[in-house]
């Protein structure tokens, strides 16, 4: 079972910086089972939308920066843009950065309606984006700890074995881009997950976020703020 680093050492103060996220997609499951679907009768059509978020600070050269993560697939990129755009005012060639959580189609290829970011993500899922079918995988650079100020990686395994969330804090408060570490707020609640490759892993997992994060936002809705947690 996968051993987390102390929630004070992830969310240390000393390595915070100034951020602000903005949901610029909230996913849907193409099936829910707490809905009452089934998943030979998918409502929601093929493939399931992620939840996608643009983080926005300066970088350790004091330069802005717009990050990207989970770049989902939309019915065209202009479609995305008119999303980007409508919540923030953004034009895609403001995104300088794109990070993507895991490997699974829905949260890697949207990536190739932002050819000129830096494509980036955790070692272990770079390796497998390297030989994706979807996009440029040897445009992906892999990254580690807090590569930009105040944003850490944080492996949340269990959907995956590789998923790597982020780590911020947001005015005072602890966060996590889970993606699909908590598929929606009534996995969250039920401390479920699916298509997980280790069930108990992935249980784990949401019951550490339970514990010690105070808004948590999940791969396929909208922000979950956390009535359960201990800090």
């Amino acid at each position: 079972m996968h051993q987390f680093p102390s929630a004070d050492t992830i969310f240390s103060d000393s390595s915070s910086a100034e951020t602000s996220c903005d949901l610029i997609v909230i996913g849907h499951l193409k099936w829910n089972p707490y809905f009452g679907e089934q998943a030979d009768q998918p409502p929601r059509g093929d493939p399931s939308t992620c939840t996608s978020v643009l983080i926005r600070g300066l970088d350790r050269q004091g330069q802005p920066y717009a990050l990207l993560v989970d770049p989902t697939l939309r019915h065209s990129a202009a479609d995305y843009y008119f999303d980007l755009n409508r919540r923030t005012g953004l034009s895609p060639q403001a995104i300088t950065h794109c990070f993507v959580t895991h490997e699974h189609m829905d949260h890697q290829a949207g990536l190739a309606y932002f050819p000129d970011a830096r494509w980036l993500a955790a070692e272990p899922v770079a390796a497998a984006l390297r030989s994706s079918p979807y996009i440029d995988g040897s445009a992906i650079t892999s990254v580690r700890g807090e590569f930009l100020p105040g944003i850490r990686l944080l492996a949340l395994p269990g959907h995956t074995a590789s998923l790597h969330g982020l780590a911020l804090l947001q005015n005072g408060q602890r966060t996590v881009i889970a993606a699909d570490a908590v598929m929606t707020r009534d996995h969250f609640r039920e401390q479920t997950c699916m298509f997980e490759q280790n069930k108990e892993q992935a249980a784990a997992t949401i019951q550490w976020l339970r514990r010690h994060v105070e808004i948590i936002i999940p791969g396929h809705d909208n922000i979950i703020m956390n009535q359960w947690t201990e800090s």
